[in-house]
C-alpha cells in the first residue's frame, strides 16, 4: 500500500478506520506465517473445554490491523518512520468484528518534517477494548 488519505493532519483529528471481520482462517493463516501455533489460536476442540469457549485471535493479529490503519492514512511516512507501542487488554475470537480506530494527539513541527503521534484502539463488535496504544511518525514535507 502507498495510501496516505488523511487530509488534515493536526490534534483532534481522526484517523480513516479500518474494519475487519475475523474467522478461524484468517487466524490459522497468521498462526502459519507467524509461526505462532498455538493450541489456544488454532484448535477449537482443545478450546472448547478452555475457560473461553472459542479460539483467541493472535494479539499480534489486531497489532497488525492498527499498522494497517496507519498506513492507509499515512503512506510510506508510516512504513519508515513509524512506531507502535500497544497493551493487549481484551479477546477477539473468530466471527467477532473488529474496529481500529486512531485519532492524532500531537502534531508539532520539527526539523525533519511534522512529528505525529496518535492515540490506537481496537474494538470488538461490542465495543469492548482489545487493544490501545499509541502510534507516532515523521511525515515529511
Amino acid at each position: 500500500m502507498k495510501y496516505a488519505l488523511l487530509q488534515t493532519v493536526e490534534a483532534g483529528a481522526s484517523l480513516i478506520p479500518v474494519v475487519k471481520h475475523l474467522n478461524q482462517d484468517k487466524i490459522d493463516m497468521f498462526g502459519v506465517l507467524s509461526g505462532a501455533t498455538g493450541s489456544v489460536h488454532v484448535d477449537p476442540v482443545y478450546c472448547a473445554n478452555s475457560p473461553f469457549k472459542t479460539t483467541l485471535a493472535h494479539g499480534f493479529l489486531t497489532m497488525a490491523y492498527a499498522s494497517e490503519m496507519m498506513e492507509l492514512n499515512f503512506g510510506m511516512d508510516w512504513a519508515t518512520s513509524g512506531e507502535i507501542e500497544v497493551k493487549f487488554i481484551g479477546q477477539a475470537h473468530p466471527g467477532d468484528t473488529v474496529l481500529t480506530q486512531g485519532t492524532v494527539t500531537k502534531a508539532e513541527e520539527r526539523e525533519n518534517g511534522l512529528y505525529v503521534e496518535c492515540a490506537l484502539t481496537v474494538l470488538n463488535q461490542a465495543g469492548g477494548n482489545v487493544m490501545v496504544g499509541t502510534a507516532s511518525l515523521i511525515k515529511k514535507k
